[in-house]
């Protein structure tokens, strides 16, 4: 994610490229196994590493006088780490014009030039094939922690007996990086091969009868496709459900579901990765009364973020009319399962295009609908987003258009009108509502946030503390 100059939030600052810095030769993006294994054929062939520099899904590093010396003519050259660090607008570009550049069949090589060296990342890797993602991923992994480990693991646990079952995630959510990593094109596994894994599972020790996840980067789109793929992602337009090309069937997975749940030894199969709920919307399978009569474990994962609109564009996320939509089918099939079953959205504050006002609508959102959740993330830039390069910014890298970036109190006033129920969160949830003109949601109504006060000195001068 650092293979080019990119804005690092922990030093607040713009760093080159990690190929610029670290004393290495060529560097592999992406998943890695077509690239890994050219690269060990070449060397193995004899050539030396610092003559290996065309292999897909890799970045090398040149001095400037032979790059100087060399024609590229196919070669995308972008702002240099000297000019996008000093200007922002610069960056902006330099982010659209690589990032533009990640498809594996209509990517080209990007060039972004350094103080003392080159930076040349080659196209991305092809996709793989499902029997090729079958072959890795029915290798003997022992799904255990390594033994150098004296203590237990807790992050091993929810996925310890976990399936992968497909990668790459066409959502193109602006604060994810899986476009510049696994990129727009779904690569599903077999059935047959999933259901191989499966059983081998349950002939592990520690299997206790339960598959806790059967998923990707998107739980449900597995097996999804689209027939233009196999020339890349379109280039000049996102995947969405309004485009007749996309193939939004789910019956596949419904098919691979209840083969799993029929296996012997498994007692439940439950879906544990987030969901996209608009194609859900947009499906005619039985996909979802599926989901909730067998899979659900209490709790199902959507992803909505915010439900102003505003933000959303943002984001590249669905609208709040399909999370309503969602929420009303969610509970129909529930009720018709026979189950007490609730949703578990994933929201976030602080986003790029945010304002403290939108904070206020979704609070007000979440008490109306009863959504309330501790799990609340504050937007934290990583690199290669698109969200980044906006924080960075302050300018839509596609548009250049500003977009209003929330730092500094601002994003901590957002985070705690999210968890405006934390009454150490009072008095900067009270101070953004006054800032949003919004006084009318501090008191004893019923729509109301926060009450005019609370009881108790303690409470009130911890409440001044934190909001210092």
């Amino acid at each position: 994610m650092r293979r080019f100059a990119h804005y690092d939030y922990w030093s607040d600052s713009v760093r080159q490229s990690i190929l610029a810095d670290a004393p290495a030769d060529l560097l592999v993006y992406g998943m890695g196994e077509r690239p890994i294994l050219e690269v060990a054929r070449r060397l193995k062939a004899g050539e030396e590493i610092a003559q290996i520099g065309d292999v897909p899904g890799t970045a090398v590093k040149e001095q400037l006088r032979r790059w100087r010396e060399k024609e590229r003519e196919e070669a995308v050259l972008i702002p240099g780490y000297i000019e996008v660090k000093e200007e922002k607008r610069k960056y902006a570009e330099a982010f659209a014009a690589h990032y533009n550049e990640q498809d594996p069949y209509q990517g080209r090589a990007v060039v972004q030039p350094h103080p003392k060296t080159v930076i040349i990342q080659n196209p991305p890797a092809w996709p793989l094939s499902s029997a090729e993602l079958d072959h890795i991923y029915e290798l003997p992994y022992s799904r255990e922690a390594h033994p150098s480990y004296r203590e237990a693991i807790p992050a091993l646990e929810p996925v310890q007996f976990s399936i992968t079952s497909h990668r790459g995630c066409f959502g193109s959510c602006t604060f994810c990086a899986l476009t510049h990593h696994q990129g727009r094109i779904v690569q599903s596994r077999s059935m047959s091969s999933i259901v191989r894994e499966a059983e081998r599972m349950v002939r592990m020790p520690g299997f206790k009868g339960i598959i806790q996840d059967v998923g990707g980067p998107t739980a449900n789109m597995y097996a999804l496709s689209c027939h233009r793929w196999h020339q890349g992602a379109c280039p000049d337009r996102l995947c969405s459900t309004d485009c007749p090309s996309l193939d939004i069937d789910h019956s596949r997975q419904v098919e691979l579901l209840r083969r799993l749940r029929a296996i012997p030894g498994v007692r439940r199969v439950f879906i544990g990765s987030g969901i996209r709920h608009d194609l859900i919307l947009a499906d005619q399978s039985s996909y979802l009364e599926e989901l909730c009569r067998h899979h659900v474990s209490g709790h199902l994962k959507i992803a909505p973020e915010h439900i102003s609109k505003r933000v959303t564009d943002c984001m590249h996320k669905p609208p709040r009319q399909a999370l309503d939509a969602f929420r009303e089918r969610f509970a129909a099939a529930s009720r018709a399962a026979g189950r007490e079953q609730y949703l578990l959205p994933y929201l976030m504050s602080g986003h790029p295009g945010c304002t403290i006002a939108d904070m206020v609508e979704l609070a007000e959102y979440l008490q109306d609908n009863h959504l309330y959740t501790e799990q609340v993330q504050d937007f934290t830039p990583t690199p290669m987003t698109v969200s980044t390069a906006m924080y960075h910014t302050g300018l839509d890298p596609f548009t250049l258009l500003p977009v209003h970036v929330p730092k500094g109190e601002e994003k901590r006033i957002q985070r705690a009108i999210l968890q405006y129920r934390d009454r150490r969160n009072y008095h900067l949830v009270r101070e953004g509502l006054r800032r949003a003109g919004r006084q009318d949601l501090i008191g004893e109504g019923v729509r109301c946030l926060i009450p005019a006060q609370y009881r108790g000195a303690k409470h009130r001068e911890r409440g001044r503390k934190e909001a210092k």
